[in-house]
């Protein structure tokens, strides 16, 4: 099988994994990281969070960045027994289990917000309260849903997505001719950022070569900077996700 020349544009500390699944079966990669992560600033909320955590009854993990982030200023063994917690999708259960916990909620499929709430744990809310980790400036849909049902919710925002800072040489060195078979963008906000960051005749090449994205709410997106090429949505976002739809895009 023909290898590809595929462009990655997922947070730089993300994308190892999915490099190095995708290097493995012959492709190349190139990484441009359109996503950059930084903690939020603190607050006297999150480093008095071991105390404050106990007055929730569920916590909920919208990514892995918000698991990772939380965890620097909560303790493992300060989370109450009787707190459940709530993840979106697997890169965050597995991060969650890196630190010897346990998520109780997660969707059976579709790994976002609206697969979230259909989960049995979250049907039934009212009178809970639930403090909801995640970025700055972040989807409403989970909490606003949890507050219709009845919960109290908290929103508390551990990490905030800034647009990377590259040298035109950068971008050009990178970039090159823009010869690329397939872009993987796993993000609305990493697919907008793409096109603040190259020029307009990059653009242009961009909007004629095929895209993976993670979810059909992206596709809107697309739509909106009228790409104008094939889009492939993988059925999960993980990683392991990514590389069955390109290979069955590949095959075909």
């Amino acid at each position: 099988m023909q290898s590809l020349k595929i462009l990655v544009t997922r947070p730089a500390h993300q994308n190892k994994n999915l490099t190095e699944l995708l290097e493995g079966i012959g492709h190349t990669v190139v990484n441009l990281p359109t996503i950059k992560i930084q903690p939020a600033p603190s607050s006297a909320f999150l480093q008095q969070l071991d105390d404050h955590i106990r007055d929730y009854d569920m916590a909920l993990f919208v990514s892995r960045n918000a698991v990772d982030q939380t965890f620097k200023y909560l303790l493992p063994k300060h989370l109450p027994e009787n707190i459940q917690l709530g993840v979106i999708g697997k890169g965050s259960l597995m991060a969650l289990n890196s630190l010897g916990i346990h998520s109780q909620i997660i969707p059976s499929s579709n790994y976002n917000s609206e697969g979230l709430l259909e989960t049995e744990a979250l049907k039934a809310v009212s009178g809970k309260s639930i403090i909801i980790f995640r970025g700055q400036a972040g989807r409403n849909l989970l909490g606003d849903t949890l507050q219709q049902r009845g919960a109290k919710v908290t929103y508390c925002e551990v990490y905030q997505r800034v647009l990377p800072e590259y040298s035109p040489t950068q971008l050009e060195d990178l970039l090159g001719t823009l010869n690329f078979d397939l872009v993987v963008f796993t993000s609305a906000e990493g697919l907008q950022n793409c096109f603040k960051l190259v020029t307009d005749s990059q653009a242009q090449v961009i909007k004629q070569i095929p895209w993976l994205l993670i979810s059909e709410r992206m596709r809107e997106t697309a739509r909106n900077l009228r790409h104008n090429a094939h889009i492939i949505i993988a059925k999960r976002a993980s990683d392991e996700g990514i590389l069955q739809a390109i290979q069955t895009w590949h095959r075909i």
